[in-house]
């Protein structure tokens, strides 16, 4: 299934974040120069890779299941908690885009 980006969205927002994946989506809240300059879809293009991998179901019961647990345990730190997200935060310095998304 093709990836659609878009840029300058306010559905991040709504999550208090940069960026946000809902496959096949990628929504950033940033324009297309702001992303690149600060990575952003190499973060998000992990997320991709990741529910490819996983499953589109599983990914998201998953995520949103530590988040919930994350929540009980240190609250503030819930979001930085998902093992998906420090999965992403990892690897996105070393990940390489697609052609077509460069």
């Amino acid at each position: 299934m093709n990836v659609k980006i878009i840029y300058s969205s306010w559905v991040p927002k709504l999550f208090k974040r940069k960026a946000i994946v809902l496959y096949p989506y990628i929504f950033i809240s940033k324009t297309e120069k702001e992303a690149k300059k600060l990575r952003i879809l190499h973060h998000e293009w992990m997320h991709i890779l990741q529910i490819r991998k996983e499953g589109l179901f599983k990914f998201y019961l998953k995520y949103v299941g530590e988040w919930f647990v994350n929540l009980f345990k240190d609250y503030k730190n819930a979001y930085l908690n998902i093992s998906y997200e420090k999965e992403a935060c990892f690897k996105e310095k070393k990940i390489n885009l697609p052609k077509p998304l460069k």
